[in-house]
Formats: C-alpha cells, sequence, structure tokens
C-alpha cells in the first residue's frame, strides 16, 4: 500500500496487519482521484471508517488542505498516527477514536463542514445507508462538496437519502463507488 500520487507520492504507508481489512487497490485509488481532482485543491476532508488513513492521506497529498480521520479501532488509531508521520502530513490532520455514528453528530455540533467525506465502512454491516442518513441529517458537507461511498457489489443503495442525491458509480470487480452531493 503506498501513496500513488502528489507530495508524498511513492511513499510506502503501514498496513493493517489484518486479513479482515480491504485495502483500496492503486488502480481503483488512480481512478477515483481522477474523479476527484476538481474537488480535492484547497478542501476539507472527512475520512470515515478511515482504517489505515490511505484515502485521507492520499486527499491531502494531493492537495487538500485538511482531513479529519475517524475510526473506532485503537489499534488503527495508532497506524493512521505512522502513516501521517511517514507522510509528513500530520500537522493537517486530526484523527478522532470513536463510532462513526456518534462522532458525526459531535463534528455537526463544532459546525464543521466538509468538501469531500470519504465512506468506506466494514462490508456485511449496511454501514453505507445509516451513515448517508447521518450525513444527511447533519449537513456536514459543503453545499458544493462530495461524498464518495465505497461498498460491495449486492449493497442496495438508493439514489437519494435526504438532500443527497447518486451522482454517479464506478464498478470495479466486486466493489461500488458512489458519488452523491446535494440536489440542485
Amino acid at each position: 500500500m503506498r501513496v500513488i500520487g502528489g507530495v508524498a507520492k511513492g511513499r510506502r504507508l503501514v498496513g493493517a496487519g489484518s486479513a479482515r481489512t480491504r485495502p483500496i487497490s492503486d488502480n481503483v485509488k488512480e481512478s477515483l482521484f481522477n474523479i476527484l481532482t476538481p474537488y480535492i485543491p484547497n478542501s476539507r476532508c472527512l475520512d470515515l471508517f478511515a482504517g489505515t488513513g490511505a484515502i485521507g492521506i492520499e486527499a491531502l497529498s494531493q492537495g487538500a488542505e485538511w482531513t479529519t480521520f475517524v475510526e473506532c479501532s485503537p489499534r488503527m488509531i495508532r497506524v493512521i498516527h505512522k502513516n501521517l508521520n511517514l507522510t509528513a502530513l500530520a500537522s493537517q490532520a486530526e484523527v478522532i477514536q470513536g463510532d462513526v455514528r456518534r462522532v458525526m453528530p459531535f463534528l455537526h455540533r463544532q459546525q464543521e463542514v466538509f468538501h469531500i467525506v470519504f465512506v468506506d465502512p466494514p462490508y456485511e454491516h449496511g454501514l453505507v445507508p445509516v451513515t448517508l442518513d447521518i450525513l444527511s441529517t447533519h449537513k456536514l458537507l459543503d453545499q458544493d462538496g462530495i461524498i464518495v461511498a465505497r461498498h460491495e457489489r449486492r449493497q442496495e443503495m438508493s439514489g437519494v437519502f435526504g438532500d443527497l442525491e447518486l451522482t454517479r458509480q464506478e464498478r470495479y470487480g466486486d466493489t461500488v463507488v458512489s458519488f452523491y452531493m446535494f440536489g440542485r
């Protein structure tokens, strides 16, 4: 697992060390960040279910101003900190340990707003629709922002979550990346 572009390009990241994780492949990451190119410069990102932090770190490396990482596992929190230090991007990040469903209302109360929100929970728990519902309710997304939700192909996804609308889907084998924005 490595950073594929930007200031930390080529840096190897510490992995999860678990067979239960699904690191994003370099080709999917490259395709994703090609789509996100117009949104990245100087953006504020929220990386939910952050795991190793690879997606949020990629965003920072490619020009995002700030990333807030949310992860519940203490072990993975340590991995995120290691990866931020390895890439020299720690000064542009906040790492929060906690359940995403509880942290999002907290961020809303803090009046946090993000341009890009990454949603990549463990498969087979139905957490993508739940997370999108909470994001819609708590308005953590900037009016012109985008949500990137990675989920398994068999996960049924609604085209609408409150004010959020599905604008694009990309399939990569058994993985689907769905993009949501506020309806126009």
